[in-house]
């Protein structure tokens, strides 16, 4: 009886849980693999270089730079089916191994509903995306200063009331034309795609789109579905992310 109740949960569990079923049901190419952790916090397994989670971003960097013939795409949208599957850390943390290859790198936190690298890089500001979005403010008045002298970022600012109307105008086309001229790398951390048609828009401006997969959380149906929402955005889907993977 418990070998066929094991059987029967692992027959109706249709979640993503590992690189093969990403590569079998999204058709993607699994880019990398970001272990669950245990009894580190991600701030501690970033700063540990020796750590299986620090190893592993800088595997998913290496990758990014061959998931094209030019290299990594220069606005490089991160982005999942649903939320808390892990697009702020990786943004951040992709952001940052960028930037110790020397290369100059813009973070843009383009969440407009539910920001939290504000939170992550214990940093406030009163004017960000939306400001710029809307026009009351300067790419210079938006830019923030981080730890790392080359990661600068911009946040997302006051919550607007309709984040699909700022992200359709014309001001978002203009800041990642402005920002590729002085940055070498742009990393946007973007909202979940399904429900909501902010990262359609964010995704069809970047120049590639890497979409994050939560193991043993994404349901098959759902991942699907921002798939095919991402190709009828016409967005470069470069691969997949598989993050909280549990190898056991």
């Amino acid at each position: 009886l418990g070998i066929l109740a094991a059987l029967g949960a692992e027959f109706l569990d249709d979640t993503l849980k590992t690189p093969v079923d990403i590569e079998k049901r999204l058709k993607l190419p699994v880019l990398g693999i970001i272990p669950k952790l245990v009894k580190q916090t991600v701030a501690q397994a970033v700063d540990d270089p020796r750590s299986g989670f620090s190893e592993a971003y800088r595997s998913a960097r290496t990758a990014l730079q061959f998931s094209t013939g030019r290299g990594v795409p220069k606005v490089l949208l991160i982005t999942s089916a649903g939320p808390g599957e892990g697009k702020s850390v990786t943004a951040l943390t992709l952001a940052r191994n960028f930037s110790r290859l020397g290369k100059r790198v813009l973070l843009i936190e383009g969440d407009l509903r539910n920001p939290s690298l504000g939170r992550s890089l214990s940093i406030r500001a009163d004017k960000g995306m939306s400001n710029l979005l809307a026009g009351a403010a300067s790419i210079n008045e938006v830019v923030l200063k981080t730890d790392d002298k080359k990661l600068d970022v911009i946040l997302s600012g006051p919550l607007p009331p309709s984040p699909t109307e700022l992200l359709s105008g014309t001001k978002l086309v203009s800041l990642l034309t402005v920002a590729s001229e002085h940055y070498d790398q742009i990393v946007i951390d973007g909202p979940p795609v399904m429900g909501l048609a902010d990262a359609l828009l964010l995704a069809n401006a970047s120049d590639g789109t890497l979409l994050m997969v939560h193991s043993g959380k994404t349901r098959v149906h759902t991942a699907t579905s921002a798939v095919k929402r991402l190709a009828t955005a016409h967005a470069h889907l470069v691969g997949s992310l598989l993050s909280y993977y549990d190898a056991k």
